[in-house]
């Protein structure tokens, strides 16, 4: 399981990584701050699975959860989200961490 997280993580770490280039790219191009949100990514990404994602978010998940999903979480740039989730599933897949022992001078 910690190989499967350390896998995903590095993957998803990239992919953060890669949207950091493109949109740096793209705001040198225009001379402007320019990001691309995570709405935008996952819906040019995922055409066939994004759409069907919002009856899902208002079905089951509560009215808290779906606020903080679609206000904010949908609007941060693809970059920070990617780098965040990245990171944290390379943590969860870290080795844990062992013990100090104490142990006598002889």
């Amino acid at each position: 399981m910690r190989a499967f997280l350390r896998f995903v993580g590095f993957i998803v770490l990239t992919g953060g990584f890669v949207a950091f280039v493109i949109d740096g790219a793209r705001g040198i191009a225009n001379s402007e701050f320019v990001f691309t949100p995570l709405a935008a990514t996952l819906g040019g990404s995922l055409p066939s699975l994004f759409p069907g994602l919002a009856p899902w978010l208002t079905d089951a998940l509560p009215a808290s959860v779906r606020m903080l999903a679609a206000s904010s979480l949908l609007t941060w740039p693809t970059w920070i989200v990617g780098t965040v989730v990245g990171i944290a599933l390379l943590w969860l897949g870290r080795r844990p961490v062992e013990p100090f022992r104490f142990k006598p001078l002889r």
